[in-house]
């Protein structure tokens, strides 16, 4: 389960308004204190306590190597689906979107269209 963060005028209210807000007993719940609530040199600001509280996981936790490995596998045995960079049906295949076309040009034929330089006027 998530951690949640709460805040309080004191670590002790802090703590039990997480415990509300979890509903389980302080035994079953993990508590970190981030803050201790203090106030500035002037005592013109105050920070309150931070409390992280989760309820405390009951059986180990999931093994999530085995997943992703499983899932790998199943994905090169099933041998459908795309690969990666390839789109779907009518998702503009064929069509040109205003960008390059298909050919390629070499650097030295210049561009179509393009006044060749006269070097010689033979």
């Amino acid at each position: 389960m998530e951690w949640i963060v709460v805040t309080g005028n004191t670590v002790t209210e802090a703590r039990d308004r997480a415990l509300d807000a979890l509903s389980v007993a302080a035994e079953d719940a993990d508590i970190e204190i981030l803050a201790e609530p203090a106030r500035s040199r002037w005592g013109l600001r105050h920070h309150p306590a931070r409390v992280r509280v989760r309820v405390r996981p009951t059986g180990p936790p999931p093994r999530v190597g085995d997943q992703r490995r499983d899932r790998r596998r199943s994905r090169r045995r099933s041998g459908g689906g795309q690969r990666k960079g390839q789109r779907g049906k009518g998702a503009g295949q064929g069509q040109n979107r205003g960008g390059r076309t298909g050919r390629r040009r070499s650097r030295s034929s210049g561009r179509a269209g393009a006044p060749k330089p006269s070097g010689s006027n033979s």
